[in-house]
């Protein structure tokens, strides 16, 4: 199908937003950028795919972008399962954003279908728990083992494909309108980060949103 005048317009001012954010990204590579509620944050925040997690109504939000074979990833999520479970004020929105390869989408693409069961957040701490090298079979096993049904996992995968794979192409956009540059990447109220964050630093980041609030429009 041709792009429409209109496509390439939508296109060019994600492009030039992201361009625009990656340049603050580097710049403040610690603190992070605070950011507005522009319309891009505003759909990273609202988007009803996004599998969600924590307070109903949350004094701070963390949006976490990772993919599954990423180290970093890997490393830090416990501290973000820790710091859900202990404050109960704070939620977190996952965006699972598979940058490395066809295993890290077919792993993403399970956690998403899991999501059919009510059993997303189990299948992306177990997959994140996993160690060594991701593959078909063991990515259904570690489905199973956080206790998905694996016959209705599979058809969850076939029935809601097309739905699963919009998901990851809006988190996808979303992570790239942003300006992010790889994961992990974290908005954790209205800061920006794109680096992992163990339990003293997330502390501190939602420490630090608690006292910002939540963005709001410039």
């Amino acid at each position: 199908m041709p792009v429409t005048r209109r496509q390439w317009l939508t296109l060019a001012a994600v492009l030039a937003l992201g361009v625009a954010v990656s340049a603050g990204l580097r710049a403040l590579p610690r603190e992070g950028q605070r950011l507005t509620l522009t319309p891009v944050v505003k759909t990273v925040l609202t988007d009803p795919g996004s599998p969600r997690a924590g307070a109903a109504r949350p004094d701070v939000t963390i949006v976490i972008f990772t993919d599954y074979q990423c180290p970093i990833c890997k490393a830090t999520d416990p501290a973000l399962a820790r710091r859900l479970a202990a404050d109960p004020k704070v939620a977190v929105i996952y965006k699972d954003w598979p940058i490395r390869g066809p295993l890290s989408e077919l792993a993403a693409r399970t956690a998403l279908a899991a999501a059919y069961q009510g059993r997303y957040v189990q299948v992306h701490d177990a997959l994140m728990a996993a160690r060594g090298t991701l593959n078909p079979p063991r990515i259904a096993d570690i489905a199973a083992g956080a206790g998905i049904d694996p016959v209705r996992l599979a058809a969850d995968l076939s029935a809601h494909a097309r739905a699963i794979d919009a998901q990851i192409g809006r988190h996808r956009m979303q992570a790239f309108s942003l300006g992010l540059q790889g994961t992990p990447g974290y908005l954790v109220g209205p800061y920006l980060l794109n680096e992992g964050l163990d339990d003293r630093r997330l502390a501190h980041a939602v420490d630090r949103a608690r006292k910002a609030g939540p963005p709001t429009a410039s």
